[in-house]
């Protein structure tokens, strides 16, 4: 069991000392959990990873068991529930060959219930928040603009440079995607040009947007995570407590906190707005592939080796 070691206090209070980490689902031994996240009302996560498979857990009422959903040859290196419906979520492989962007009910059987075909190589994937558009970019530098009502691709936006994770605002009128060292902003669905914010001289590869819309948090490969605010867009704070590139950063249901993590055997809680250390996550093996918060409560999922586990007080 992973325990938290908090080097400074939390801003609002919050006892990190009581935290400890619980794995949930069996756990093979094998094969290597990649994404994690959690369904609208909070009593769902989901996780994949190199089973081919799509795991669905009741995480207050059994952690040990879940149900299994099959339909993709590649593994699953990324899924999202959707922002209004807490039984439906979608799924995407990294491999050239499973192409298929799945979609998923999960009162309706363990079986995909549409595939939209795409490019392949997909790594990331965002909802707008009314639930009608998807977005998913690729390892090719492709970003594909999907109408999910009518199952199809609208727009495919190719890149000349190195283009990361992309995210709607939450009024969904907006959506930011970085590109190299630069968080670009473009309307949508127009597509038109809004605003650039120079991140960093590497690659910006992660980015979240906190749930009210204050800040926007970016990770790149010169180990360090910045924080933005959305109205002028300036930098309010920046942190460099990883050794390597960030590999996911992720707001707190209430935008208290930022959980980043780059990789290693430490996961770490910062304060917003300020960035400083409240709490990390010592993990038992190699983790950061994805991070997920509770979408109401401080319980942190997140992925490590060959297993899924969660954080918090009492889990």
């Amino acid at each position: 069991m992973a325990v938290a070691s908090t080097s400074s206090s939390s801003q609002d209070g919050e006892d990190f000392a009581r935290f400890t980490s619980r794995r949930i689902g069996a756990g093979t031994g094998r094969e290597r959990v990649r994404t994690v996240a959690w369904n609208l009302d909070g009593r769902r996560l989901a996780a994949g990873g190199t089973d081919k498979s799509v795991r669905i857990y009741l995480p207050d009422k059994d952690v040990r068991s879940g149900t299994e959903c099959r339909g993709h040859t590649g593994d699953v290196n990324c899924i999202r529930w959707s922002p209004v419906h807490p039984e439906r979520l979608a799924s995407v492989s990294a491999s050239g060959q499973d192409k298929g962007l799945r979609f998923w009910d999960i009162r309706q059987g363990s079986k995909p219930t549409s595939v939209i075909e795409t490019y392949g190589d997909n790594i990331t994937m965002a909802w707008s928040p009314d639930g009608r558009y998807m977005v998913v970019g690729n390892t090719k530098d492709r970003i594909l603009w999907i109408d999910v009502e009518e199952q199809k691709i609208i727009k495919r936006v190719d890149k000349s440079v190195e283009t990361n994770e992309a995210l709607f605002s939450h009024s969904g009128t907006l959506l930011t995607t970085l590109c190299h060292g630069e968080a670009e902003i473009t309307s949508f669905p127009g597509g038109e040009p809004v605003h650039k914010v120079f991140v960093s001289d590497m690659p910006a590869t992660v980015a979240d947007l906190d749930p009210r819309g204050r800040y926007l948090a970016v990770g790149s490969n010169d180990t360090l995570v910045s924080l933005w605010e959305t109205t002028d867009w300036t930098c309010t704070a920046t942190s460099g407590v990883h050794d390597d590139p960030l590999r996911t950063c992720r707001f707190s249901h209430d935008g208290a906190y930022l959980a980043t993590s780059a990789g290693g055997s430490e996961i770490v809680i910062h304060n917003t707005p300020t960035l400083s250390r409240a709490a990390s996550v010592a993990t038992a093996a190699q983790s950061g592939d994805a991070l997920a918060w509770h979408p109401t409560r401080n319980v942190l999922a997140y992925t490590s080796g060959q297993d899924a586990w969660i954080w918090g007080a009492g889990v």
